[in-house]
């Protein structure tokens, strides 16, 4: 309990963690109030061509629950998620920020146990930022519930629509915590970690599918695509050798590597 403790003082006591906060919940509401106008339009429009006899640009314009998620984790490879891309920040720099301060001796000499430090700030981010998430899924529900109009609202609802989205977002949020505390204490430099924690889901795997075929059987083994194969965001023309559970199994096993990693060497390595 006393590391929980001195993490979450840690955490509170610090600027960046607020202002990350505070960026989520700006950006993942408002990208819903923007992307609710944006299809509230889209529909207007193809129900226009319709009528006109026009053939229509798109063949369903129509969202369903998982637009819900949109401001957190984005819909597919040229539109990342926000939201989770500031988790992964905030995280990150939970324990660069430490080694930049030189703090993280004063942590390790009051707590010999370097591993259970890692997974309280870990586990004390990830919890805090998986119920922010999952708050922040259903208001932008009933955002794009309240503005994208009836109509074109048909499909969005909590008694007859796929409530996945509700507890992939979070599940995906803790997973990427645990992620960005392995890669920053892996590297223990805020922009070498973060560098990598941006660029790898923004532009690596995206541009890894440019390369034809061979990009295509390589796409489906990247980590981020397979956790865009559990939340519904990924490509599903890919060659998938596995469904949406196997996508989450394998993006969870890939962080726990990679966590696993960072916990090896803060034990091996001088802080």
């Amino acid at each position: 309990m006393g590391v929980l403790a001195a993490e979450r003082i840690k955490l509170t006591s610090t600027r960046s963690p607020w202002w990350c906060s505070a960026l989520f919940v700006v950006a993942t509401l408002g990208i819903a109030v923007l992307f609710s106008l944006v299809l509230k339009l889209g529909v207007e429009q193809f129900n226009q061509d319709i009528a006109e006899g026009k053939q229509p640009a798109t063949t369903n314009p129509y969202p369903d629950n998982a637009i819900a998620g949109l401001g957190i984790t984005g819909v597919a490879d040229g539109f990342p998620g926000f939201g989770y891309i500031l988790v992964m920040i905030l995280a990150a720099l939970a324990v660069t920020s430490e080694y930049r301060f030189g703090t993280i001796k004063a942590t390790f000499l009051a707590l010999p146990n370097r591993a259970s430090v890692l997974f309280a700030k870990a586990g004390l981010i990830g919890v805090v930022a998986a119920l922010l998430s999952a708050v922040l899924t259903f208001v932008s529900f009933f955002i794009f519930k309240a503005l994208i109009g009836n109509d074109a609202g048909r499909f969005l609802s909590l008694s007859d629509g796929d409530n996945k989205v509700f507890y992939a977002v979070p599940i995906f949020v803790v997973l990427v915590v645990f992620l960005s505390v392995g890669v920053g204490a892996l590297i223990r430099q805020s922009a070498g970690a973060l560098s990598l924690l941006i660029v790898w889901p923004v532009l690596v795997e995206p541009i890894v599918g440019a390369f034809g075929e061979t990009g295509r059987n390589i796409k489906v083994f990247l980590p981020f695509q397979n956790a865009g194969r559990f939340i519904g965001t990924a490509d599903n023309t890919l060659p998938w050798h596995w469904g949406p559970l196997g996508g989450l199994l394998y993006f969870a096993a890939v962080v726990a590597l990679i966590f696993g990693a960072a916990v090896y060497f803060v034990n091996q390595r001088d802080a």
